[in-house]
């Protein structure tokens, strides 16, 4: 009888569910949106409990829809959004809205925790510089905005350790998701203590890091009967969704690259050694396999952008898009591919929320350059791609660099590829070949999926997924739009210096 697998992505904008078989073949896939609240300039919030009703709800459609017994499903993990703070009782329950990765309340914390450590201890000791956007500094905001909430839990977790209690009653994160909260010892691997006495965030408050390959117990009575699962599925820690990712396009041996393209956006390297690139807002994180490391360079808005974009201007074509039964963005790819390559020298600027890399600068924000009365709706949905691709094209650049070692060939991943247009766009903008994974919406969800064969034992090593993992369609650079793209992109590059002191004005 075959063995099955479940695979959970939970992104920033939406779950998607993945069911696979024992040959790592995509058997059902569900998703669900999800809520994103902005209660404030810079603020960015979910609910917790959202993200349980709709795992479980989604869970079951994958069983049902496979007409699988629920017992063959032997085991289940994690690929999540990263940088939460979420501050639980001891019962695992949320004693607030949990504060996300995109969320940048905190810049004054991480000014703090600058000039309590300085420049080379922090990029030595934790991996990188603090910014309003990362999980310690919201811990000590947290701290001292709302301590009687602070006092009172018991831990404060990250998206996936949230979920991972939900359905185990165990406190655990792994080794991926650690060492992106800026309290983690990058050296011993463990919470740093160094960290937690000098802003007095006791260790205790943060749950037991194990690997992303490791089993964490089984299905508690209640979370298998929500699920429609038995007591028997194992559940396997997982990781957070950038080294997911890497699982997911096949990027496990020493080397390899990747991209992401969804709400954020990213490309990594899987290396054997430990990069920093503070400058360009670039290091490194602990991968799947603690003994190998990620060099990450993300973007924070990409299909997030493009979302944007549908919902603000694409009113006529929304309306058209529910009249077909299709997605407005096969709507918004169409009237793309009619503007020609460069939008008539329309510049987007994709930094729509702060920026991470290559411009660590959480007050920077989008923009429209050159819009003139010549250009049309085709102009401005293509330059919203053209803009993102720009910015990849910026980080690939300074990755390859870093890691010594060229990259010609992107396996690529994320629902913004659902479109062939994005996916040349990119080509000719990178100059790169675009290799886009198969069943790329649940890529991602296959890679965590992977993670729970192998906790299970039927997968042996994370290097093997590599020979599962085949791509369906490649972009390569078409020369005539390389050239014009290249002139374009030396403009873009330039236009950060130029405003970047108007965007602290406006937002500082």
């Amino acid at each position: 009888m075959p063995e099955y697998f479940i695979g959970l992505d939970l992104g920033t904008g939406a779950l998607k569910t993945v069911l696979i078989d024992d040959e790592y073949n995509l058997i059902a896939l569900a998703q669900r949106k999800l809520s994103i609240y902005l209660p404030k300039p810079g603020w960015a919030e979910q609910d917790p409990d959202e993200w349980w009703y709709k795992i479980y709800d989604s869970v079951r459609e994958v069983v049902s829809r496979a007409r699988i017994n629920p017992e063959d499903v032997k085991a289940i993990s994690f690929s999540t959004q990263m940088i939460g703070v979420i501050p639980v009782d001891r019962d695992g329950n949320p004693l607030r809205k949990a504060i996300i990765w995109l969320d940048n309340r905190a810049e004054e914390e991480a000014e703090d925790i600058l000039t309590e450590f300085g420049v080379e201890e922090l990029i030595d000791h934790v991996g990188g510089l603090p910014s309003g956007k990362d999980a310690v500094c919201k811990i000590l905001w947290l701290k001292r905005n709302e301590p009687e909430i602070y006092e009172h839990a018991y831990k404060i977790l990250d998206v996936k350790d949230f979920l991972v209690y939900k359905m185990t009653g165990e406190f655990v994160t792994d080794y991926t998701c650690a060492s992106v909260r800026g309290n983690f010892d990058m050296a011993k691997k463990t919470w740093s203590e160094l960290i937690a006495e000098k802003l007095d965030l006791p260790i205790d408050k943060y749950p037991e890091i194990k690997s992303s390959l490791e089993p964490v117990g089984y299905l508690t009575s209640y979370a298998a009967d929500r699920m429609g699962l038995t007591t028997k599925t194992l559940v396997v820690n997982g990781a957070g969704d950038v080294p997911a990712a890497a699982v997911g396009a096949g990027a496990t041996r020493v080397g390899d690259p990747h991209l992401y393209i969804g709400s954020s956006a990213w490309v990594a390297a899987t290396v054997d050694r430990r990069i920093m690139d503070p400058e360009h807002g670039m290091g490194s994180i602990v991968f799947v396999d603690p003994y190998k490391w990620l060099f990450i360079a993300e973007m924070e808005s990409a299909g997030e952008d493009y979302k944007w974009l549908a919902g603000t201007l694409m009113d006529k074509e929304k309306e058209e898009a529910e009249k077909k039964g299709i997605s407005v963005y096969e709507i918004m790819d169409k009237l793309a591919e009619k503007a020609e390559p460069g939008s008539k020298n329309l510049i987007f600027l994709p930094w729509m929320y702060g920026e991470r890399a290559p411009i660590p600068d959480i007050y920077v924000r989008g923009a429209f350059i050159n819009l003139s009365l010549d250009h049309r709706k085709e102009h401005i949905i293509r330059a919203v791609l053209e803009g993102i691709a720009y910015n990849i094209r910026w980080i690939t650049d300074i990755v390859e660099e870093d890691i010594g070692k060229k990259i010609r060939y992107l396996p690529s991943l994320g629902g913004l590829l659902l479109g062939d247009i994005c996916g040349q766009i990119l080509a000719d903008v990178t100059r790169r070949t675009i290799g886009c994974v198969k069943d790329k919406l649940g890529a991602v969800g296959k890679g965590a999926a992977a993670m729970a064969m192998i906790g299970y034992g039927r997968l042996k090593r994370i290097e093997d997924v590599h020979e599962l993992v085949s791509v369906d369609k490649e972009f390569t650079p078409i020369e005539e739009n390389s050239r014009i793209y290249d002139e374009l992109y030396s403009v873009f590059k330039d236009l950060y210096e130029r405003l970047a002191d108007v965007y602290s004005t406006l937002n500082g």
